[in-house]
């Protein structure tokens, strides 16, 4: 069984590690009826709509960036009512951001090493508070960001400079995150600062210059596209509004400063912590051994990542990103490995894979949902009622019902999220007023004193993990 599994690429043992601990720990695996979680909704319901004709931000709203829709929205495409595709783009995620660490460990560690070490910082990611649900921003970032580490460490130990062609593909990289969820932004100034440095001390001004220009070139071309997209269907004011003004201005969390960023920063840590211990034995590695360029370089990294993905408010998944640093920490691990006997040299990648999947089975904080039936869940409950009628989920955020019940949404505001605009309730109430939806779900019993054409028919009690709640299903009475 090993010889067979060794004779395997890389890329495909990676593949299989991540498929079955995201099985494991993602709501999006099949061993879990449906990820419920709202904000992965929302995105599928923003993707979905944009792939069925609906210009994003003027005529479905949400305030994350248009990549993430168009990534949701072609998972869409495998599984329309569930979220199979979604899994497909999550395995993709992971195997790339897999491959990818183990490559800049193995720079650093100066050898090849065993794929399996690999299901260490895959465990500590997947089965971390930090996780969530599965299907987060933060988690499709993961890719992004750590091509970037990858390209800073090579270049730190290059005796050249690097060649302009690779520097525009990370500036095109660059802009696919930034067009994915732009407080990363931080983590990619602290990469141009750094290489910038290097150059600098080097005496590459010139290509330094040039370098700079391919960079910026590379975020033109991953910015071009969008500004075709919306510039041709007039919505150009739409997305700089909902995507920079809205959440600059509109979405805080609460305080700011320093005092709130070292906050923050330790709860990150509490939630993603296996990745957080990686990152110190690397850097506790780093200094040990003299390689301070390394070490600072990460610092500068994880700093600059730290400041604007940390800076306001909080929520669980936010330091997810911080995983992109887990795979440093093999290096010195594999170093006390390679001191034990051969026998056990030989059996540790194997021991830390099974314990790191038996960990994912056992620690997820989705574990008490797996294996849940469908008929439990509101979601398809009222799918089955719905029958493909026009819906419309009112008051709350995205509860899966437009997922699962495979319907676009009636209006722009489709649900209301936690950005402070009126014209959310304005446009809601407005389509409940003129009873122009045939169903309505939302997380209140007492619609029917409001809009009195609308009459409760269902009703369904569950927990998704993080409390009790009823979902109310109304329908129009004609």
């Amino acid at each position: 069984m090993k010889k067979t599994l060794s004779r395997l690429p890389r890329v495909v043992r990676l593949a299989a590690l991540s498929a079955v601990l995201l099985a494991l720990c993602s709501k999006s695996s099949p061993l879990y009826a449906f990820n419920d979680w709202m904000d992965a909704n929302i995105f599928f319901t923003m993707g979905r709509s944009m792939l069925g004709g609906r210009v994003l931000y003027r005529d479905v709203f949400d305030h994350k960036g248009p990549v993430l829709y168009l990534l949701y929205g072609l998972a869409g495409l495998v599984g329309g009512t569930d979220f199979r595709g979604v899994l497909v783009l999550e395995i993709i995620a992971m195997t790339s951001f897999l491959y990818t660490g183990l490559r800049t460990a193995e720079l650093l560690a100066g050898r090849r090493l065993s794929v399996w070490w690999m299901a260490l910082p895959a465990a500590g990611m997947a089965a971390s508070r930090a996780f969530s649900h599965g299907g987060s921003a933060e988690e499709l970032l993961l890719p992004f960001l750590a091509a970037a580490l990858f390209s800073l460490v090579r270049a730190l130990h290059s005796p050249t400079a690097k060649p302009l062609c690779a520097v525009c593909v990370q500036g095109l990289l660059a802009g696919c995150a930034l067009w994915l969820k732009y407080t990363v932004l931080g983590f990619y100034l602290a990469w141009v600062v750094v290489l910038a440095a290097l150059y600098l001390r080097r005496g590459w001004l010139a290509q330094l210059g040039r370098s700079v220009g391919a960079y910026l070139g590379g975020m033109a071309l991953a910015t071009l596209p969008w500004v075709v997209y919306f510039g041709v269907h007039g919505a150009l004011g739409d997305w700089f509004t909902a995507y920079f003004y809205d959440n600059l201005f509109l979405y805080k969390g609460e305080g700011g400063g320093l005092p709130a960023l070292a906050q923050h920063l330790w709860w990150a840590v509490r939630d993603g912590l296996p990745a957080a211990l990686l990152l110190a034995a690397f850097l506790l590695w780093a200094l040990l051994t003299r390689r301070f360029a390394a070490a600072g370089g990460v610092a500068a990294l994880a700093a600059g990542l730290a400041a604007t993905s940390l800076m306001g408010g909080y929520l669980v998944y936010y330091g997810l990103v911080l995983a992109v640093f887990a795979p440093l920490g093999l290096v010195p691990l594999v170093r006390l490995a390679e001191k034990t006997p051969a026998p056990v040299r030989t059996a540790l990648p194997w021991a830390v894979l099974a314990a790191c999947a038996a960990a994912c089975y056992a620690l997820t904080p989705n574990r008490a949902l797996r294996g849940r039936a469908r008929a439990d869940l509101p979601q398809y409950r009222f799918a089955a009622q719905i029958n493909g009628g026009s819906l419309l989920n009112y008051g709350t955020l995205d509860g899966g019902f437009y997922t699962a019940a495979g319907v676009l949404p009636p209006c722009k505001y489709f649900c209301v999220t936690n950005m402070p605009l009126d014209d959310q309730w304005t446009d809601q109430q407005a389509v409940l007023k003129a009873g122009a939806v045939d169903y309505v779900v939302a997380l209140t019993g007492d619609l029917h004193g409001d809009f009195p054409q609308y009459a409760v028919i269902d009703r369904c009690s569950y927990d998704g993990g993080e409390g009790e709640v009823t979902w109310y299903l109304y329908q129009l009475q004609r």
